[in-house]
C-alpha cells in the first residue's frame, strides 16, 4: 500500500522548474515525499530521483561544483520543481556507458508501467512486490560512511529519504535525499555496498 505522504512516478513536468524535456532524458522521478511527513511546518514535495552518471567520462568534471560532482547531484528546488545545479554535460556518456544507461533507463519505463496498469511496485529481478523507500525521515541508516551533506552555511541538510534502486530498475545503488529548507537545496548520493 502506498503511504499517503508519497506520489508515485510523478510527471516530469510536476519535477523540473525548467528544460523539463533535458531534465526527464537523464533524471526519472520515483516518487515525492510530502514536506509535511518531515516537517509539519513545511509544504510542498520533495522528490526522489533515479540517475545513472558515468564514472569513466573524465570531461564531466568540468561540470564539477561543490554539490554536483562523483555520486552526488543537486538541485535548487524553485516552487516545489527542481533545477539542475550545473550543466547537463554532468550526464554526458562514453561509449562503454551508453548500453548501461539504456539498460538503466528501459527498466525503469518498465516498473513504471508495470506501477501505472497494476497500482504495485514490482521487483523488476524476482517478479515480486518490491519495498518503495527504506526509510522516510529520521536519521538515515548508511550503507558506507556518514555523507550527510551541509548547507551553504555549513549546516548539515535534512535527510528525507533512501531508496534502493533495485526495487525500480537493474542498478543497485542506495540512493539518499537530503533537503535545506532555508536554502531550497535537494541533494541526492548514491552509495554501493
Amino acid at each position: 500500500m502506498i503511504p499517503d505522504f508519497i506520489k508515485m512516478f510523478p510527471d516530469p513536468v510536476d519535477v523540473f522548474a525548467d528544460k523539463v524535456e533535458q531534465h526527464a532524458k537523464v533524471l526519472f522521478p520515483l516518487f515525492s515525499v510530502d514536506l509535511k511527513q518531515i516537517n509539519p511546518e513545511w509544504e510542498g514535495y520533495i522528490h526522489m530521483l533515479l540517475y545513472n552518471e558515468d564514472p569513466y567520462n573524465d570531461d564531466r568534471v568540468d561540470t564539477f561544483n561543490e554539490y554536483c560532482q562523483e555520486s552526488m547531484i543537486a538541485f535548487d528546488v524553485i516552487d516545489g520543481k527542481y533545477l539542475f545545479k550545473t550543466g547537463f554535460e554532468f550526464f554526458n556518456l562514453t561509449p562503454d556507458w551508453e548500453e548501461y544507461f539504456e539498460k538503466t533507463k528501459s527498466s525503469f519505463n518498465k516498473t513504471k508501467q508495470t506501477f501505472i496498469d497494476t497500482g504495485n511496485l514490482i521487483h523488476p529481478h524476482y517478479n515480486k512486490p518490491a519495498d518503495i523507500y527504506e526509510e522516510v525521515g529520521g536519521k538515515p541508516k548508511w550503507i558506507q560512511g556518514d555523507e550527510t551533506p551541509n548547507d551553504p552555511d555549513g549546516n548539515p541538510m535534512t535527510f528525507i529519504a533512501r531508496v534502493y534502486t533495485a526495487n525500480y530498475t537493474h542498478d543497485s545503488n542506495d540512493i539518499y535525499l537530503f533537503y535545506s529548507h532555508k536554502h531550497k537545496l535537494a541533494v541526492m548520493l548514491y552509495q554501493t555496498t
